[in-house]
């Protein structure tokens, strides 16, 4: 059975999400860099850096490890520059990190993420999931999710509240609401007097699979 969820808490998560909405195209701005090569844009992607310092989802990955993850999506740079769409973008990251420890489905999905800024590619209709995200759609199903959906959800399978975002943005909203996605209005206006947002974070990262 599915819980009950709070259209007024889903509004109000909108509501505060889109208020970071220039922070948010600053970053997208960073990453898409425009007028520098696809080279440093994978590179920034591969490295996680984000102004020049570590990305916070990243901050426990070896240096080692991304050093070697930036160098096999060089070498596959025209496959991820011709992908067609964010999927394909997706597979072709995630094939190039299988053989490396420490990059997991988190940095597979963020590195896609930011290069996707620069292909102009978006996920219209899938959901993508992983760490903390994978947690919020799975308090939103009632506790689990089906097999085929452990990696990636639908539009239509989330609250109605949510589908004015782009699959991109609902991944980041069920990442970083994920332990509030379930409060009641009241419940969730006493949180907001007494603590401030979190940032989306995940666990340790497994190693991606298909």
């Amino acid at each position: 059975m599915r819980p009950t969820v709070h259209p007024e808490t889903i509004d109000m998560i909108v509501a505060e999400y889109e208020t970071d909405a220039d922070s948010r195209a600053d970053e997208a701005a960073w990453w898409r860099a425009d007028g520098a090569r696809f080279e440093k844009v994978i590179e920034r992607a591969g490295k996680a850096e984000l102004w020049g310092k570590r990305h916070p989802h990243q901050r426990r990955i070896p240096a080692r490890a991304l050093a070697e993850g930036t160098a096999a999506l060089l070498a596959v740079a025209s496959r991820l520059s011709s992908a067609p769409d964010f999927l394909r973008l997706w597979w072709v990251v995630q094939a190039a990190f299988r053989p490396i420890r420490g990059l997991g489905e988190l940095a597979v999905y963020d590195t896609a993420e930011r290069l996707r800024y620069r292909l102009g590619l978006e996920s219209e209709h899938v959901i993508f999931l992983h760490a903390g995200a994978r947690v919020g759609a799975r308090r939103l199903a009632g506790g689990r999710l089906p097999n085929e959906s452990a990696w990636g959800i639908q539009r239509h399978e989330i609250p109605f509240g949510l589908r004015a975002l782009s699959a991109h943005e609902i991944e980041d909203v069920l990442c970083i609401y994920k332990d509030e996605l379930l409060l009641t209005p009241a419940q969730f206006r006493e949180r907001r007097s007494g603590a401030a947002r979190r940032p989306c974070s995940g666990a340790p990262e497994p190693r991606p699979g298909c």
